[in-house]
């Protein structure tokens, strides 16, 4: 059974006889012991919590074959920060084990839809699982259930994700379950919280925030303004360096918006090579076989190369709203099917990211704004602002220039260096933008914007053919894969 190179961490008793001589005789041997009736160890006793606890799911398998995974536990599918399990049985006890506290509560049996995990473990159906979280226990069982507000923001997120469809099949199979189980006052709070996310009725006092916006018909993605607030605080403790536009002359402002509006398409997979992306914003020249593809440049950079427009920030959540319309108005312009300059009216998603549904896009927009507002001038608002327009992506295309655009606007503002993204920098651009997104690690994303305001500092515009081979020298056109960017000033 047991390879002598290989010996399992936990080792359970069984009934098989040809198994059971065989762990009888590593215990002879000393190399497992005995954790708990029915249970074996092959590592250190200072181990034992650790490999306990994070095998959590066998030991309840194995040990309680036939138990269903309840209350907070059917919700998180790990032990509490206290190490508890919380399982649903005939009896009420609690065994305890290094690492781990099984704690058994007397309750009807398992339903037919209640899923299983494992070969012998159930886990309650989510409606079931709702309504134990909203059981009346007393104080010393209060941590068996989740925080009301806890249980609101994942049922707003099943919302968000799911649809409404999905949240009034919840609630029906919910009420019968109660009926079942003579649950009224736990089936009428679920059914409140319910109502008030679907703006039905208000919501229950002490609600989450998000749940009271919905209700008041402001909804708000509040994960994103969970990420959006990590980045505030971020922004709020952490010095950052910013760099002075010193050069004033026109021709340096314009060649430096064609090289911007070249590598913000570029990014976004609108790529052309620089001879003809210089044809078409300086002479107009539109190829005949690409004409949306070359107006996206185009529009992009008659907004970047306007130094009015380039000043216009917004002083208000109305103002950024028709800021961020006209700006998408002027660069979708041709093309219809993308709604130009109209709020997204349908979820839109990159790979495995959704992002933040129509009808929480201005309510979002909202609450990031004042965050915003509270950022001083310049590069904190700046960092800021480029990150609430890519992570609400109000729009059905375009977000990315927009969000880029909206950033160095506020960078022209204070009289401060535009950023550009090369090419070369893409995958440090994507990478962290990921991370805070995902992870919500605001650090390499504010790394990776301070350096693009540091290197796009460095470069004279004023001269274009100069200009030119110097990001050239500097790899600005290769992939990520090709090389790195270097950096020098001019």
């Amino acid at each position: 059974m047991f390879m002598d190179e290989y010996i399992p961490e936990l080792f359970f008793a069984t009934s098989d006889k040809r198994v059971s001589e065989q762990q009888k005789r590593l215990r002879d041997e000393g190399r497992i012991k005995k954790v708990a009736p029915r249970l074996y160890s092959s590592v250190p006793e200072d181990k034992w919590p650790e490999v306990v606890r994070r095998n959590w799911a066998l030991v309840v398998d194995n040990l309680f074959p036939g138990a269903l995974l309840s209350y907070r536990s059917a919700m998180e599918f790990a032990p509490s920060s206290e190490g508890i399990i919380y399982i649903t049985s005939g009896t009420t006890r609690t065994l305890f084990y290094p690492g781990l506290t099984v704690s058994f509560l007397r309750g009807p049996a398992p339903l037919d839809d209640d899923g299983c995990f494992l070969s012998d473990l159930r886990t309650s159906s989510l409606p079931r699982a709702c309504l134990e979280n909203l059981r009346p226990l007393r104080n010393t069982n209060k941590k068996r259930v989740w925080p009301r507000e806890q249980l609101e923001l994942r049922l707003e997120d099943l919302l968000r994700t799911n649809g409404e469809a999905f949240i009034n099949s919840l609630r029906d199979r919910a009420k019968e379950i109660a009926e079942d189980f003579g649950w009224p006052r736990e089936f009428e709070k679920l059914n409140q919280i319910l109502g008030a996310l679907l703006g039905a009725c208000n919501p229950p006092r002490g609600s989450f925030p998000s749940v009271k916006a919905r209700a008041d018909g402001q909804p708000f993605d509040s994960r994103c303004l969970e990420r959006l607030t990590s980045l505030f605080t971020y922004l709020k403790t952490t010095p950052l360096k910013s760099f002075k536009e010193t050069r004033k002359d026109y021709n340096h402002f314009r060649n430096k918006a064609f090289f911007e509006s070249y590598f913000s398409n570029y990014i976004e997979g609108t790529t052309f090579d620089i001879e003809v992306a210089e044809h078409i914003v300086f002479d107009n020249n539109i190829p005949a076989e690409r004409p949306q593809d070359a107006h996206d440049v185009l529009a992009t950079f008659q907004i970047v190369s306007d130094r009015n427009e380039m000043t216009q920030v917004p002083g208000s959540v109305s103002e950024l709203s028709a800021l961020l319309v006209h700006r998408h108005g002027i660069i979708m312009d041709k093309r219809h099917d993308k709604s130009p300059g109209v709020f997204k009216k349908a979820v839109n998603r990159a790979g495995d990211t959704v992002f933040v549904p129509p009808e929480y896009v201005e309510g979002t927009l909202e609450r990031g704004f004042l965050l915003y507002r509270s950022l001083d001038p310049g590069l904190q608002r700046g960092i800021f602002i480029k990150f609430l327009v890519s992570e609400v992506h109000p729009f059905i295309d375009g977000n990315g220039r927009i969000s880029r655009i909206m950033m160095n606007a506020e960078l022209s503002s204070s009289g401060l260096c535009t950023v550009i993204i090369p090419t070369v920098y893409r995958e440090d651009y994507l990478l962290s933008l990921r991370a805070l997104s995902r992870r919500m690690r605001p650090a390499p994303y504010l790394t990776m914007l301070s350096e693009a305001h540091r290197f796009s500092s460095h470069i004279d515009f004023s001269d274009y053919p100069t200009a030119l081979q110097a990001i050239t020298e500097r790899n600005w056109f290769l992939e990520p894969d090709k090389g790195r960017i270097i950096y020098k000033k001019t």
